[in-house]
């Protein structure tokens, strides 16, 4: 996948290599030794790495190109999987493309990428990140993601549920009749071709709460999903949960998704309808 970020090369490939850098948007604590061979060691909360068996990042470097490629390995649960970063100028900025291959299944990365993501174009773009994950302290029984979207409730409101919206930022297929009792589909389907996801509206609030309810691969019914919308000055509090958990539950894939979407809402409201991010490649179910 990849991403806009307005921004020279020659800053980018710092905020890729850099310790101090890493630590802001992709993990706690950072090593780099910047020469092919050399060794990468990355840990910390806000490192995907802390919940896989390794528990941090410990690898080298394959390829090195500055200012334009490092690439790197990565293992996953024994599995040495490799990971490049690759710096594409354009005319006015640049694209930030990442591969990661050779990933063992269940690692759930493609979420985590586009949180990282973001969080290195808010770096670049605002020198701060937008939204990190703690994935130490993961989210039981209820999931709660919450940020400010430099927009006002209405908009946002628009983008939860006008269906060309959703189509851009949530979900391709999506299908939406905007009214209590009223259709709410992602598209997605499960294995043996029924929806899963949302299906219906339980309760809508205009420009200020959105609640559907939410069934995913053959599990219970049951579950809530709850958005809610709070304008403070020129900006919106948005809060979006997801309720229903066992609280032996591992929520890791939904709060990873719960936050790569509610990222991804920020960006469509703040660009007008447009997203920063491309995926060019990959398995959401992986």
């Amino acid at each position: 996948m990849k991403i806009r970020i307005d921004a020279e090369p020659t800053k980018i490939f710092d905020a890729i290599t850099n310790p101090l850098k890493l630590s802001i948007w992709f993990c706690n604590k950072g090593e780099v030794n910047l020469k092919i061979r050399g060794a990468i060691r990355m840990s910390g909360e806000n490192c995907a790495a802390t919940t896989f068996r390794e528990k941090e990042i410990v690898g080298s470097i394959t390829e090195l190109d500055p200012n334009r490629l490092i690439k790197f390995t990565w293992p996953i649960n024994g599995t040495q999987s490799e990971v490049t970063w690759q710096i594409d100028e354009k005319r006015n900025f640049c694209d930030f493309l990442v591969t990661h291959d050779k990933i063992p299944d269940n690692s759930m990365m493609m979420d985590a990428w586009l949180i990282y993501l973001y969080n290195l174009q808010s770096l670049l773009h605002v020198n701060r990140p937008s939204y990190r994950l703690d994935y130490a302290r993961l989210d039981k029984g209820t999931i709660r993601r919450e940020l400010f979207i430099e927009a006002l409730p209405p908009a946002i409101f628009k983008a939860l549920t006008d269906q060309r919206d959703l189509r851009v930022w949530f979900s391709g297929e999506a299908e939406v009749d905007p009214q209590v009792d009223g259709k709410y589909l992602t598209g997605w389907k499960d294995s043996a071709g029924n929806p899963d996801g949302s299906l219906k509206i339980v309760e809508l609030v205009e420009n200020k709460k959105l609640v559907y309810d939410w069934r995913y691969s053959g599990g219970p019914s049951g579950d809530l999903v709850t958005w809610d919308l709070l304008r403070i000055g020129e900006k919106t509090r948005v809060t979006v949960k997801h309720s229903g958990f066992a609280p032996e539950t591992d929520t890791k894939g939904f709060t990873q998704g719960w936050h790569a979407y509610i990222l991804g809402l920020k960006d469509f409201c703040e660009t007008r309808g447009r997203m920063s991010y491309t995926i060019i490649d990959g398995d959401w179910s992986a």
